[in-house]
C-alpha cells in the first residue's frame, strides 16, 4: 500500500469486520480487501491475528461473507483472464461482464465494487494475489478452532441450494451457474492459476490464452523450455503458499486422528482424475525441484543477496511431498467433493449399494502418487536420482568448506528423504534402478551423515528417525544387501565427522565394504547418542538382521565393534532395566546368526574368529541368573550414590517429541515397546568430531526410563525370555570349532574396549600375533559346512523386518512433514523478528537460512499436531550484525523499497 491513507482505509475496513455485526454480502465494501493492499506484508500486518480471531469469534457471518467474496472474485478473475491478459484488446461486447455465481453461497453481484470493466494485467494480478493472501491469512485461524468444524464443512462442502437471501446474482447469459462446492471451486481455481498464461507462465504464440497445463521446466515430460520471469515466479510462490495454507488443516489435528480424518481440500486435489492437471502439476513441481542447483557461489554471497529461486523450489518441494504422502480416507465421499465418477463407471454400477461403493473406492485414489509410481523411463529415473543426490549433498559439502559459513546450506533434508522413501515404496522401477546402478550407496552414506550429524539434537529427532526408517525399508531388499558387499574406496573423501577411526588400518580388512561402513555407523549411533535414540535401537538392530544373510567378508574392526555392542547390550543391569531391553541383545544375536548361517561362515571367517575370542561373553549370558542381575543393579546404585553421579532429568531439555502421542511400531511391535523409555543423556557427551574416537571408553548404552515408568523385574519375567535367547548357533560353534581348528584353544580372550585403551603398546604387541591370526583365518575359510553347522542350523533364516505403516506411524510421518514446513515459514525470512523457535518436535530440518516469506502464515496459531517452543532471538554475529548497522541498512532499504512501490503504483494506474 503506497500511501498512508490507503493503509488507514484498509485498517478501518478490518475494524468494521468485527465492529459491525452484519455486513451485507452485496455491499461494495468487500472490494477493498483486494483493491487496497499492495503486498502480503501489508495484509498480514494490518489484518493482525487478533483482528482475525475477533472477527471469527464475534462476527462469524462477516468472515463467511469475506471468504465467499474473495473466492468468487478469484473465480471471476480466472474466467475473464483471457480478456485481462490478452495482448489484443477485447471485443466491445465483452467490455462489461458481471461476476459469475460460484456456488449456492456466492455473492457475485456484491463483490464487483461496481466497476466490472476490463482490468489491466497489472491490476488483475494485484487483485488475484490479494484474494489469495486474504485466504492464506484467514484459514489457519479457522482451522485452529475445532468448534467451527461443522460451519467450515457447510461453507466449503455443503449442499444447501438456497443462497444468502440478500445476495443478488447478475450472471451474464454466457456464464452457467457453477454447481461445484465452494471448496472445490477454490482448489481448482488455484490450480488453474499456476498454469495461467500472463500470470504464472509466459504468453507464447501458439499457446492458448486460457489455462494451459504446460510443464514449467524441462525434465520429466518436457524437453521444450517455456521461459519464465521473476514476476511469474513470484506469482507461483504466492499461489503455492495459499495451497499449502489450505492443506495445513493437518496441523490442527492430533497425530492419531489425522490419518483417519483426512483433509477435504487435499482429498479434492489428489482425487481429481483429470490426467492433464495431475501430470502438469506433478511434472512441474518435480522438475522445478530437481533442476535446482545451489552449486558453488561466491563465498558469503548469501549474506548480501537472496535467491528468490530457492523460495520457489522450497514451496514446490513442500507441496509435492504434501501431495505424494497424502492418504485418502476410506470413507471419503467423492461426490461431495465435486468429483464425478466417469460415465463408463456409472453404467457398470447396479442397484447393489456394495457394488456402488466398490466403484467409488476404485476411483478414490491419490492420482499424484499413482503417476509418481509409474515413472519408468531411465532418463527420468536418473533425473530424479541426480536431483535428490545433489540437493542432499549440498549441506555436507558446505559444512566441509575451509571458510565457515561461506556457503549457504539448503535445508530440505526432511522433504527430500520423504520423496526418496515414497519413490522406493511405490515405484519398483526407481528402486531397481538406484540399486542396480549402485546409486544407492551414495544415498546410504547421505542418510548416515544426517543421522550422525543430528543424533544429539532433540529438535532434529524426526530427521534421524526418517533416515533410520528409510534404511530399514531398503534393507528388506536382498539385492540391495548383496550390493553392500562392494568395497568402499571413497572413505577418505568423507568429511572428517563421518570417517571411521581405524578404517584404513590392517585390522579393518583393507578398508572394508559399504556393509562394514553401515554396521560401524549403526554401532556409532547407538553408543554415542547418549540414550537420545533409545527408541531407534530396535530399528537399527533390525537393519542388521535384514542385512545379515547377505553380507560377506566382514572386516575385523566391524566384528570387534559387534562384540563390544553385544557386551553392552547383555550387561546384567541393562537387561533388567526395562521390560524389553533383553530383546536388543536377542536381535543382535539374530544378526550374528544370519551372518554365520546359510553357509556364510566361510565368507565371514573374521566373525568366527572374533566370536571364539569373545566366547566368555556368550557363555556369561547363557549362565546369567536373575540373582546375578539384581546384584549388579545394587552394586551400580551403591557406586552411583558414593560418587554422587546421577542422571538428572534437567540435563537435557527435550523441546518437542512428536512420539509422545503415539508409539511407532516397527517389526513385531518392537518400537512401540521401546518408545516408553526416552533417552536422557547429557548434552555434552558423545563425540562431535568423528563417527568414533580412539581410544574409546568401553561401549555403554544409556537408557533411562521416564519417571512414570516403574518397571520391577521378577524371577518369572526373567525366566520367560532367558531360555528363548538365540544363543544356540554361537554356543554350538564354541563347542565344535576348537576340535577342527586346534589353534583356537591358544587364542587370548578378546579385550574390552576399556582394557584395550589402557593396555601398553608392548603388551598389545605380545597379545597380537598376525601370523597366527592369518593361519587361523585360512583354516576357518576352508571348514566343511556340515562339520561346522548341522542342517537345521545352517538353513536358519528370518524374514526381513519391514517398517509397519500403522495409524500412529502415519501420524508421526505427517508431524515431521508439517513441522518442517512450519519451521521454514515461521523462521525463514523473519530474522529481524523476535525469533520463534527453530526447534519443533520431530522436525527434521531447520529454516533454509535467509530464504522464505517475511510473513508467518501460522504464527500465533494453536498448532495441535506438534508442540512449538519459542526461544530468544539470536544475538549479533559476524554474518548477522545487529544494532546501528542494521538501522542504517533498514533505512536505505526502506527508501529504495518506497521508491519502487511508488513507481509500481504509478505504472499500474
Amino acid at each position: 500500500m503506497g500511501a498512508s491513507s490507503s493503509k488507514l482505509s484498509f485498517k478501518q475496513s478490518v475494524f468494521r469486520l468485527f465492529e459491525d455485526p452484519y455486513i451485507s454480502p452485496t455491499d461494495p465494501f468487500w472490494a477493498q480487501f483486494w483493491e487496497l493492499p499492495e503486498s502480503a506484508e501489508d495484509i498480514f500486518a494490518l489484518f493482525s491475528s487478533s483482528d482475525v480471531r475477533r472477527t471469527r469469534d464475534t462476527a462469524l457471518v462477516n468472515l463467511e461473507h469475506l471468504l465467499v467474496s474473495v473466492i468468487s472474485r478469484l473465480v471471476y478473475l480466472l474466467r475473464q483472464s483471457q480478456i485481462h491478459y490478452s495482448p489484443t484488446p477485447p471485443p466491445p461486447q465483452q467490455q462489461h461482464l458481471q461476476q459469475p455465481d460460484v456456488s449456492s453461497r456466492s455473492t457475485g453481484g456484491a463483490v464487483g465494487s461496481g466497476d466490472q470493466s476490463v482490468l489491466s494485467a497489472a491490476r488483475a494480478t494485484k487483485e488475484t494475489l490479494n484474494c489469495m493472501r486474504i485466504i492464506t491469512r484467514i484459514m489457519p485461524f479457522i482451522y485452529e478452532k475445532s468448534d467451527l468444524a461443522d460451519w467450515q464443512h457447510e461453507l466449503f462442502w455443503g449442499t444447501d441450494a438456497t443462497g444468502d437471501e440478500d445476495a443478488t446474482h447478475e450472471v451474464s447469459e454466457e456464464d452457467d451457474t457453477d454447481d461445484r462446492p465452494l471448496g472445490a471451486a477454490l482448489v481448482e481455481t488455484l490450480t488453474d492459476f499456476l498454469f495461467l498464461p500472463g500470470f504464472a507462465i509466459p504468453l507464447v504464440q501458439g499457446m492458448p490464452t486460457t489455462v494451459a497445463y504446460v510443464i514449467w521446466e524441462t525434465g520429466i515430460g518436457s524437453t521444450t523450455p517455456i521461459g519464465t520471469t521473476s514476476q511469474f515466479e513470484s506469482n507461483k510462490i504466492e499461489t503455492l503458499q495459499t495451497m499449502l495454507a489450505l492443506a495445513s488443516q493437518a496441523m490442527y489435528y492430533p497425530a492419531h486422528v489425522l490419518p483417519i480424518q483426512g483433509i477435504r481440500f487435499m482429498s479434492c486435489l489428489v482425487c481429481n482424475p483429470d490426467k492433464r492437471v495431475v501430470l502438469g502439476m506433478l511434472c512441474s513441481l518435480l522438475n522445478t525441484t530437481m533442476k535446482y542447483n545451489p552449486g558453488w557461489r561466491v563465498p558469503y554471497n548469501h549474506v548480501v543477496f537472496s535467491d528468490p529461486r530457492q523460495l520457489l523450489v522450497t514451496y514446490a518441494l513442500q507441496l509435492l511431498i504434501v501431495l505424494a504422502t497424502y492418504s485418502v480416507p476410506e470413507d471419503e465421499n467423492l461426490s461431495a467433493l465435486g468429483i464425478h465418477i466417469p460415465e463408463d463407471a456409472d453404467e457398470a454400477v447396479t442397484s447393489n449399494s456394495q457394488t456402488s461403493r466398490n466403484v467409488s473406492r476404485k476411483h478414490q485414489k491419490n492420482w499424484y502418487r499413482f503417476y509418481l509410481a509409474r515413472l519408468h523411463r531411465i532418463q527420468d529415473l536418473q533425473f530424479l536420482a541426480d536431483g535428490m543426490s545433489r540437493l542432499l549433498n549440498q549441506p555436507m559439502q558446505a559444512s566441509a568448506s575451509y571458510l565457515p559459513g561461506s556457503q549457504k546450506q539448503v535445508e530440505w533434508a526432511p522433504e527430500l528423504i520423504m520423496l526418496f522413501w515414497e519413490l522406493i515404496r511405490h515405484n519398483s522401477r526407481f528402486r531397481n534402478y538406484i540399486i542396480s546402478s549402485d546409486r544407492i550407496h551414495d544415498f546410504v552414506v547421505l542418510f548416515l551423515y544426517y543421522a550422525h550429524t543430528y543424533r544429539l539434537d532433540p529438535s532434529r529427532v524426526g530427521l534421524v528417525r526418517l533416515c533410520v526408517y528409510v534404511l530399514q525399508t531398503i534393507s528388506c531388499d536382498s539385492v540391495f544387501c548383496v550390493r553392500l558387499n562392494k568395497p568402499f574406496d571413497s572413505h577418505h573423501a568423507l568429511p572428517s565427522s563421518m570417517r571411521i577411526s581405524g578404517w584404513d588400518s590392517s585390522s579393518a580388512g583393507s578398508g572394508g565394504t559399504y556393509a562394514d561402513y553401515l554396521l560401524l555407523s549403526i554401532y556409532s549411533l547407538i553408543t554415542s547418542s547418549n540414550g537420545r535414540l533409545s527408541a531407534l535401537y530396535p530399528c537399527l538392530l533390525d537393519v542388521q538382521i535384514n542385512l545379515s544373510p547377505h553380507i560377506v567378508n566382514i572386516g575385523r574392526l566391524t566384528c570387534i565393534r559387534l562384540m563390544n555392542l553385544f557386551s553392552a547390550l547383555s550387561t546384567p543391569s541393562f537387561v533388567v532395566a526395562n521390560e524389553n531391553n533383553h530383546m536388543l541383545a536377542d536381535k543382535l544375536l539374530l544378526a550374528m546368526n544370519g551372518m554365520i548361517a546359510n553357509n556364510n561362515h566361510q565368507a565371514n571367517a573374521n566373525l568366527l574368529y572374533t566370536i571364539m575370542r569373545a566366547g566368555r561373553r556368550f557363555e556369561a549370558l547363557r549362565d546369567l541368573t536373575f540373582e546375578r542381575c539384581m546384584e549388579d543393579v545394587r552394586l551400580q546404585r551403591r557406586s552411583a550414590a558414593g560418587t554422587g553421579a546421577t542422571d538428572r532429568k534437567d540435563d537435557v531439555i527435550i523441546i518437542f517429541n512428536a512420539d509422545d502421542a503415539a508409539d511407532m511400531p516397527s517389526g513385531a511391535d518392537a518400537l512401540s515397546d521401546y518408545s516408553k523409555a526416552k533417552g536422557k543423556g547429557k548434552a555434552s557427551g558423545g563425540s562431535e568430531g568423528s563417527m568414533d574416537s580412539s581410544p574409546r571408553p568401553s561401549a555403554s548404552i544409556k537408557w533411562s526410563a521416564e519417571d512414570g515408568d516403574s518397571f520391577t523385574p521378577t524371577q518369572w519375567w526373567f525366566e520367560s525370555w532367558h531360555s528363548k535367547l538365540h544363543l544356540h548357533i554361537i554356543l554350538h560353534l564354541l563347542d565344535v570349532l576348537p576340535t577342527h581348528v586346534p589353534r583356537l584353544n591358544t587364542l587370548p580372550p578378546l579385550r574390552s574396549a576399556s582394557s584395550s585403551a589402557t593396555t601398553s603398546p608392548t603388551r598389545r604387541t605380545r597379545l597380537d600375533n598376525p601370523a597366527q591370526d592369518a593361519e587361523i583365518l585360512a583354516a576357518l575359510r576352508h571348514l566343511d559346512d556340515e562339520a561346522v553347522l548341522p542342517e537345521s542350523y545352517a538353513r536358519e533364516f528370518h524374514e526381513p523386518i519391514a517398517f509397519e505403516w500403522t495409524v500412529a506411524a502415519k501420524g508421526w510421518y505427517y508431524s515431521v512433514l508439517w513441522g518442517a514446513i512450519f519451521v521454514m515459514h515461521e523462521v525463514v525470512g523473519s530474522e529481524s523478528s523476535s525469533g520463534i523457535a527453530s526447534a519443533v518436535t520431530g522436525v527434521a530440518g531447520s529454516a533454509a537460512n535467509g530464504v522464505g516469506s517475511a510473513v508467518g502464515v501460522w504464527r500465533g496459531t494453536k498448532v495441535v499436531l506438534f508442540r512449538v517452543q519459542e526461544t530468544k532471538a539470536a544475538g549479533p554475529s559476524l554474518l548477522r550484525p545487529r544494532g546501528a548497522v542494521d538501522a542504517v541498512a533498514k533505512s536505505v532499504l526502506e527508501r529504495l523499497g518506497g521508491g519502487h512501490n511508488q513507481h509500481q503504483q504509478q505504472s499500474s494506474s
